[in-house]
């Protein structure tokens, strides 16, 4: 059976759109784990996208919203190992692990749901699968 690889939508990818003091917080609990994959030598970006939208005369008063930011995990060749959102409802890390299997042929990530209150944990999970020793 031939896989098939479906090109996921822009929301699919970026989420909806949520106000500037939500995606702060999402921020705050995103650089806590970014904090600790550093001091293990995990090589990790904070991503953040302003959700614009066009307009011919844009209110300046207008709620500026962003998208809800993602730390994505690579391995040194580039690849992607990992990303970490935070669950809009719980406040929950969600952590995607990049799975691959015979012949570097992808499968579905492996997801897991880890309570906001341990940083340290989803930090683990990740270097775990990027292989680096913790």
């Amino acid at each position: 059976m031939a896989l098939t690889h479906t090109t996921p939508s822009a929301d699919d990818l970026l989420g909806q759109p949520i106000p500037q003091e939500e995606a702060a917080t999402q921020d705050a609990a995103l650089n806590r784990v970014l904090e600790c994959l550093t001091a293990v030598g995990v090589n990790a970006q904070l991503i953040k996208r302003l959700a614009i939208q066009c307009e011919t005369k844009p209110d300046p008063s207008a709620e500026r919203l962003w998208y809800p930011p993602q730390l994505v995990i690579y391995a040194d060749a580039g690849w992607r190992v990992a990303t970490v959102t935070i669950g809009p409802r719980s406040g929950s890390y969600m952590v995607e692990l990049v799975r691959v299997g015979a012949d570097n042929e992808p499968q579905a990530d492996r997801v897991e749901v880890v309570p906001a209150c341990l940083p340290a944990r989803v930090a683990f999970l990740v270097a775990q699968n990027a292989g680096v020793p913790v």
